[in-house]
């Protein structure tokens, strides 16, 4: 490839080389922005490069999941079992269902989706990390790894320490909620330490633990949820750290 694929591309399957030609991954491909093709087998319809680009990801690559799904292992770092995890849960069906068709427990297809998860966060931080080296940064700014890029929940260590001297006890007991928002969150992601991912817990659960450095755990624990940090299924039986 003449430049780097972005994850957009990777997902559509074919990028757009130079101002007219749009290439696709998987084949020799091309498709030229400056004419028509046809995309029915009566020639009755016609598109530009990008249309028929589409129409030939649907029909030829059984579209770009699946195109990406059959990579060879060395590309994905999928084992068969995990593809197929991953082809049924992009059905939409739900995980007892899931479960019927495997012949397992609807924990074990939990249990699945939270790894993925866990690969999810652990691939964002393994970019992060060679963007950090090929640009050169050396900054003590950290970000939570929990949170896409968003910039409240940046902060120095200099700025952490200096949060906990005023909030914290001897005993990592909260005296109060701070009011301003980005204090706040330091606060939360160092509460968040004490989860632990892929385990799932109940509310009871989860105020124990918050309780341990704020007495207020109903307002933590919305907290928790609203800033992304903790997940909830719709009944508010289980909780899991995200």
């Amino acid at each position: 490839m003449e430049h780097e694929l972005t994850i957009e591309e990777i997902k559509k399957g074919y990028s757009k080389n130079g101002e007219f030609l749009f290439h696709c991954l998987y084949c020799d491909q091309t498709f030229d922005d400056r004419f028509v093709y046809p995309i029915s087998d009566s020639n009755s319809q016609f598109a530009r490069a990008e249309g028929a680009m589409i129409y030939h990801m649907k029909h030829e690559h059984n579209g770009s999941f699946n195109a990406l799904l059959n990579l060879d292992k060395n590309q994905t770092g999928l084992s068969d079992t995990q593809k197929n995890f991953l082809l049924l849960f992009s059905t939409g069906i739900n995980d007892q269902e899931i479960a019927n068709q495997l012949g397992i427990t609807t924990s074990a297809v939990r249990n699945h989706r939270f790894k993925f998860k866990e690969k999810k966060r652990q691939a964002k931080i393994l970019l992060a990390l060679l963007e950090s080296i090929d640009e050169k940064e050396h900054s003590e700014l950290i970000a939570n790894s929990l949170i896409d890029s968003d910039e409240r929940f940046v902060s120095t260590k200099k700025e952490r320490e200096k949060v906990f001297d005023v909030f914290l006890d001897k005993n990592g007991k909260a005296n109060q909620i701070p009011t301003k928002e980005k204090k706040r969150i330091i606060l939360l992601q160092k509460l968040a330490e004490n989860f632990t991912s892929e385990k799932q817990y109940t509310e009871k659960e989860v105020n124990t633990i918050i309780s341990k450095m704020f007495e207020d755990y109903v307002t933590i624990r919305r907290y928790l949820i609203e800033y992304g940090i903790l997940g909830r299924t719709v009944d508010g039986t289980t909780y899991w750290k995200i």
